[in-house]
């Protein structure tokens, strides 16, 4: 059961850096470029910062992306989603640490002012 949790917990990151590792190759580069209109494309627009390899990991391994991205929650209902995604859905529970990436990127981009859309 441990087992088939960390494999959980350990593949939205696997399968963000193949995406990357691809676009890499694809382009004859061998590293990525940040700004790479590829990445954007990838990441859905959202703000290059940390905690949006985490976000987009764990939250758009299970759903699309877009459903997170047009939230516009305040903290404390971030929080409660992500009580509920672990109750109700079957989300491995996050780190603490890594929990706090999460919940500072959607606050800061997708939190009620939207800055990520530009709304802020």
């Amino acid at each position: 059961m441990a087992a088939r949790s960390l494999a959980r917990a350990a593949l939205p990151v696997a399968v963000i850096a193949a995406q990357l590792g691809m676009m890499a190759w694809a382009d004859g580069e061998s590293e990525t470029d940040p700004e790479s209109e590829q990445e954007q494309a990838l990441f859905r627009g959202m703000p290059d910062a940390e905690g949006r390899l985490e976000v987009f990991g764990f939250c758009g391994s299970c759903h699309s992306i877009d459903l997170v991205l047009q939230q516009g929650l305040s903290r404390p209902v971030w929080e409660q989603v992500l009580v509920e995604m672990v109750r109700d859905h079957e989300m491995v529970p996050l780190q603490p640490d890594v929990r706090v990436k999460v919940l500072d990127y959607l606050e800061e981009y997708y939190g009620p002012d939207r800055k990520a859309l530009g709304s802020g």
